[in-house]
């Protein structure tokens, strides 16, 4: 575990997005890069999607490969797949990383995304996803954090979505907030089963919370 912002900036969820192997950063920042080699032990991609930094915002990922919309630039593409297998979708919902939430196990994705855009990502990414929310929010990429060993998600979350998370994506996760109270744990946290990195100002008590959640 570790506490870090990123250019002053504690939602460190919005310029990465990890995997158990690898990680895409949309932003030069050695601290991030570094953490995140060193706590989550993965191979770190630098490149913007879509010409933004929030490349939290933009992608999913699971450790089978990458899922961008199709306004990734080319040459933002060729970066990816030097490193790794990249499947583009046409979808007007361009901010994919905010619209799902996977894991190596299952997923959920945003209530209204295309089911053919939903089979497409299901079928790359080889796991089953299914509409949903979190907490009664649509973008669950930015409302819970599931890794392969544990999860947690918006504290409003009710016992049926907590259920579909075991379901589909095969942990137990519980309800929390990270950074002083932000609900939106995507925007906070960035987890694999290896460790985890949080905004700088999460208090000791979500502390205690993140990391049983994540371990359980």
């Amino acid at each position: 575990m570790k506490l870090l912002a990123v250019r002053g900036n504690p939602l460190i969820g919005l310029y990465a997005k990890v995997s158990d192997n690898f990680a895409v950063v949309g932003i030069s920042d050695e601290n991030l890069q570094s953490s995140l080699k060193e706590i989550l032990g993965v191979e770190v991609l630098t490149t913007t999607i879509a010409g933004s930094e929030l490349v939290g915002a933009m992608l999913v990922i699971n450790s089978r490969g990458v899922v961008v919309s199709s306004s990734i630039t080319s040459k933002e593409l060729e970066r990816l797949r030097r490193k790794v297998e990249v499947k583009v979708v046409d979808t007007p919902m361009t901010c994919m990383g905010n619209n799902f939430c996977v894991n190596d196990k299952g997923g959920i994705s945003h209530p209204d995304m295309d089911s053919k855009i939903v089979e497409e990502v299901s079928d790359f990414l080889d796991v089953e996803i299914a509409h949903g929310t979190l907490g009664g929010i649509k973008t669950v990429g930015m409302a819970g954090v599931i890794t392969n060993k544990g999860g947690i998600v918006h504290p409003n979350a009710t016992e049926w979505e907590l259920k579909k998370v075991a379901k589909l994506m095969g942990v137990e996760a519980l309800k929390g907030t990270a950074n002083f109270g932000n609900d939106m744990v995507g925007s906070s946290i960035l987890a694999n089963s290896k460790g985890y990195l949080v905004g700088r100002d999460t208090t000791g008590l979500e502390l205690g919370i993140i990391d049983e959640a994540l371990f359980p």
